[in-house]
């Protein structure tokens, strides 16, 4: 496609559109290089200074991301989280962006709650938490380790096969449950061993750790949620 000088719209603005289009057609796929600015320039029979406007534009606004000494390569999507009263499904999440939503179970299991534990979820006396931990797949891709503590009455999630699918669904659909408001605590950590091979990403790599206390629909129930995010995979809205 060419640029047209003859009409209002900037030439870089033109060369904006262009290679916006692109990257969201798939033409141009995630960690793709793009071209050198000369290499464009000659291409688009454009200046430099035009090239530069139009990457800076495109960098700004998430598409793509500059690295010193490589180039510039398309940006992966990232997951976006609202910092609300809300509470958004992974699941939710994958799809608002156009990724495949996964899960693996690692662990499921009744203990004894925490102090904690039983302060939050207002437990009874000598009552179990069922633990249920995920790791969470945007395109085949771990990007969160998850930990949910639910009480003892929830131990019907045993029978469920919860691989691949979105807890929040099966809550609500099969047990009319719905999981509606929660409190959040965000800090950042770096990831130990454990969490670094399960997440395969380097040990003391950035995680973005949100600790949520949910509540359903009636304010009867409550359950714990730990997420470990990669911390370059998500994008916080305020």
């Amino acid at each position: 496609m060419e640029l047209n000088s003859t009409v209002a719209t900037p030439l870089y603005q033109q060369l904006e559109n262009i290679l916006r289009s692109e990257i969201e057609r798939g033409e141009r796929a995630a960690g793709t290089r793009i071209p050198t600015e000369n290499e464009l320039s000659e291409q688009y029979n454009v200046s430099r200074v035009t090239v530069r406007k139009a990457l800076a534009r495109l960098s700004e606004l998430g598409y793509l991301e500059r690295k010193t000494g490589k180039g510039t390569f398309v940006a992966e999507k990232k997951l976006q989280r609202g910092i609300s009263a809300g509470a958004v499904s992974f699941t939710e999440l994958c799809k608002l962006i156009g990724a495949i939503p996964g899960a693996k179970t690692t662990k499921i299991a009744l203990e004894d709650p925490s102090a904690k534990d039983i302060e939050l979820m207002n437990l009874k006396p000598d009552e179990k938490i069922l633990v249920l931990e995920r790791i969470r797949y945007a395109d085949s891709k771990p990007v969160v380790l998850e930990s949910n503590r639910f009480p003892e009455m929830f131990s019907f999630l045993f029978s469920e096969n919860l691989n691949d699918q979105s807890l929040y669904e099966i809550l609500k659909t099969k047990y009319n449950i719905f999981l509606e408001h929660s409190s959040k605590e965000i800090d950042i950590i770096f990831a130990p061993p454990k969490e670094a091979r399960s997440l395969e990403i380097a040990k003391g790599y950035p995680l973005l750790r949100i600790d949520s206390v949910v509540h359903d629909s009636e304010n009867t129930l409550t359950i714990l949620c730990q997420q470990l995010c990669i911390g370059d995979k998500f994008k916080l809205i305020i």
